[in-house]
């Protein structure tokens, strides 16, 4: 059959296949669109057009995917791989997120302590607040000059913080924050209460760099598991190269490999969650 031919019946019929899900396909983006603004959100206070970025990652992982089934003899092989490949951004965010998150918690009980400084000089909360959204460092000034500019925009202070408690999700965080608040509406000195805080923020600190110390063997326990397999592969295919080629062009060594990401990955992630600390 005229190769020409074949090319213009599917295009044709993913041409129909979109238009038949094109609800769900804008559903779908949508999606991701939200995701994608709640991301930029939380580590930029400027906001972005994320049309472009996701338009841009569907068209690269459409091309990721003709690759792979060109590169790939079995379709399904392929197919399982590039949906594993395809969730990369969302985990590196994720993994981006996370460490964000550590370093602001270890900047929180020092930054506490700059905010009563600047309190117990005479200016308000407010300025306060705005003061260290100047001169706290990176990340935790972006988070303070976040709160600031909602404060500065008409929004009342319990409505910034409770804002920056459901961006940050962080529990020193979230406490911090609703200690202020709750001075706020009951009243009291301001200074005695963030100096308190700054103090408790400090010991838990210290409890959770202990706990991170004393499970880092683990940690790295679970890093080799996770690279070994690989690890091994590379170096069987310099002494018994045929063997691996098998792994991967035959029906039971595709097999195999399948079953060793699997197991390889639900064991990494049973690991992960026995030394995985939350203080």
């Amino acid at each position: 059959m005229n190769p020409f031919l074949i090319a213009i019946g599917f295009g044709i019929s993913g041409a129909l296949l979109v238009y038949a899900l094109r609800s769900n396909l804008q559903r779908r983006f949508e999606l991701d669109k939200s995701w994608l603004e709640h991301t930029f959100w939380r580590f930029t206070p400027k906001p972005k057009p994320v049309e472009t970025y996701v338009l841009a990652y569907y068209a690269g992982a459409l091309a990721l995917l003709g690759v792979l089934l060109w590169m790939i003899t079995n379709p399904l092989l392929a197919i399982a791989g590039w949906s594993v490949v395809i969730f990369i951004p969302r985990w590196v965010a994720a993994s981006a997120w996370s460490r964000r998150k550590r370093v602001i918690n270890s900047q929180l009980p020092g930054t506490v302590r700059q905010l009563s400084s600047s309190v117990g000089s005479g200016l308000s909360l407010a300025q306060a607040f705005e003061r260290t959204s100047l001169r706290a460092p990176a990340p935790i000034r972006t988070e303070f000059y976040v709160i600031a500019n909602y404060w500065k925009m008409g929004t009342d202070f319990a409505t910034s913080m409770e804002e920056a408690k459901r961006r940050i999700d962080l529990q020193s965080f979230s406490l911090f924050a609703s200690a202020v608040v709750v001075n706020q509406r009951m009243g009291g000195n301001v200074t005695a209460t963030l100096d308190r805080l700054a103090s408790s923020l400090e010991a838990i600190d210290r409890m959770q760099r202990d706990v991170y110390a004393a499970t880092s063997e683990g940690r790295m326990n679970i890093k080799v598991m996770a690279a070994a397999p690989f690890l091994m592969l590379g170096l069987t295919s310099f002494m018994d190269r045929q063997a691996v080629v098998m792994l991967f062009t035959t029906f039971v060594g595709q097999l195999i490999v399948g079953g060793c990401i699997a197991l390889t990955a639900v064991g990494t992630w049973w690991a992960w969650q026995i030394v995985k600390s939350d203080v």
